[in-house]
């Protein structure tokens, strides 16, 4: 009984993940999160993408990621880098199990002084910060 807990537990871990980086690279950065993930054991990932696109077009980017891991629980968001508030407000809401940053170099400021106004409390989930 313990184990199959165990188990379960694994398929209900969240993962609430924040990038930001150049158009060109978004279906690299969503391979190499949903690797990350299955490595880590979180089987439902919320991918809050920072950018200036459409939402349409971050997923029409991150298109053959997201079909090879069909089997991993996906919600997309895009955010304007002016909606840092939001994303501070979605992350609270959510309550995931862990946290994972992706940032190319011109982003690292920006995702650090996100990350800076994350509460504590959320800090303590951080798994993995690609950012630093």
């Amino acid at each position: 009984m313990d184990v199959e807990s165990k188990s379960v537990d694994l398929r209900n871990k969240s993962l609430f993940v924040l990038v930001q980086v150049r158009e060109d690279t978004l279906t690299e950065i969503f391979r190499k999160i949903m690797k990350d993930a299955r490595t880590l054991g979180f089987r439902k990932i919320f991918i809050n993408v920072v950018s200036q696109l459409p939402h349409w077009q971050v997923l029409a980017n991150a298109r053959e990621a997201i079909l090879d891991n069909i089997d991993l629980g996906l919600v997309v968001y895009t955010w304007r880098p002016d909606e840092t508030k939001k994303i501070l407000e979605k992350v609270t809401e959510l309550g995931a199990d862990g946290i994972m940053t992706y940032c190319d170099e011109e982003s690292k400021f920006a995702m650090s002084k996100l990350m800076g106004n994350l509460p504590s409390s959320i800090k303590i989930g951080i798994v993995k910060d690609n950012c630093k």
